[in-house]
């Protein structure tokens, strides 16, 4: 499959509306400041519990680029205060840790992503039964009480900050190959063979060879060693697996659709017995997407997980 070119990101942008009433209330707090309306110990205390005052200086260049990225793959601009306060609360020290483990904050704009939608960065797009399944309402959501409910859409993203697991999917090997340095994920799934709570397979810290139902298991322990609750992890679902390797053409993953392995998707399809899964250059790359039985496994067939903060 051809690659496509990737998205020539202009750095030299308007400030945006948010960022202009940001720098407004900066102002307003040096006038208080200055005028003893307000003082310096309680400007730190609203910043350590509620950040009302705007973006961190460690968190500013990062917003920067998260503005930028959006606004040459969707071709319009976006409020990014909520990814400003999902990710301050989520904490510079717990930020840094996922970053080690190559998981990196992003956010999602809610915006439907249909079948006849034309943005300027988005050139593959999910085979068109994806569309039709969820307009039908056969795309699934497990919720945590194990209930299942309508995807509606499936294809829209949900306004929602992320940490996204930036590792490009590997190459098959005869069910050898590896994540690179999976150093989060890989010691997860390898104690729970170990454990027996999921099948055994070797090497026994492969991605691969995992069940869409062994998924379930691996959610809760994940979330744990990211600091969050059970409920904030989650498989991609099928439009985020498309989208991320189109829209971040910086990471390792916008090669994700030029490997013959597959991954697990956060969707199931009409009932708790299958699941989806796709991204295999074989079968169209960043295009592919099908169904299969939630409980077999296979060893050109991974799981990539995402979190919500």
């Amino acid at each position: 499959m051809a690659k496509e070119k990737d998205v020539v990101v202009n750095p030299v942008l308007t400030e945006p509306d948010w960022f202009k009433k940001y720098c407004g209330i900066m102002s307003e707090i040096n006038r208080q400041l200055e005028t003893g309306e307000m003082t310096l110990d309680h400007l730190d205390t609203n910043n350590e519990h509620k950040n009302p005052w705007g973006i961190p200086d460690w968190l500013r260049e990062r917003v920067n680029r998260e503005r930028t990225i959006l606004q040459a793959f969707f071709g319009q601009e976006f409020d990014l205060i909520r990814f400003v306060e999902d990710v301050h609360r989520y904490g510079r020290k717990r930020l840094s840790k996922a970053l080690k483990f190559g998981w990196e904050p992003h956010f999602f704009p809610e915006i439907l992503m249909s079948a006849d939608a034309t943005y300027p960065g988005w050139k593959i797009k999910p085979e068109k039964w994806f569309f039709q399944a969820s307009d039908q309402g056969k795309l699934l959501l497990l919720q945590p009480d194990g209930s299942l409910v309508v995807s509606n859409p499936a294809y829209k993203l949900g306004g929602v900050t992320v940490l996204i697991d930036t590792r490009l999917k590997p190459a098959y090997n005869d069910g050898q190959q590896m994540y690179t340095k999976d150093n989060l994920l890989g010691p997860i799934i390898e104690d729970l063979r170990k454990q027996q709570k999921i099948q055994d397979y070797s090497p026994r810290n492969s991605r691969f060879h995992t069940s869409g139902n062994e998924c379930e298991v691996i959610k809760p322990i994940l979330a744990a060693k990211l600091g969050l609750k059970p409920e904030q992890v989650r498989l991609e679902t099928e439009i985020e697996a498309n989208v991320i390797p189109q829209l971040y053409t910086d990471m390792p993953r916008q090669n994700d659709g030029d490997t013959n392995t597959s991954e697990w998707r956060e969707e199931f399809f009409a009932s708790r017995d299958y699941r989806l899964r796709g991204g295999r250059s074989g079968n169209g790359g960043l295009a592919h997407v099908y169904c299969i039985d939630a409980v077999r496994r296979w060893s050109d067939q991974g799981c990539r997980f995402l979190a919500v903060l």
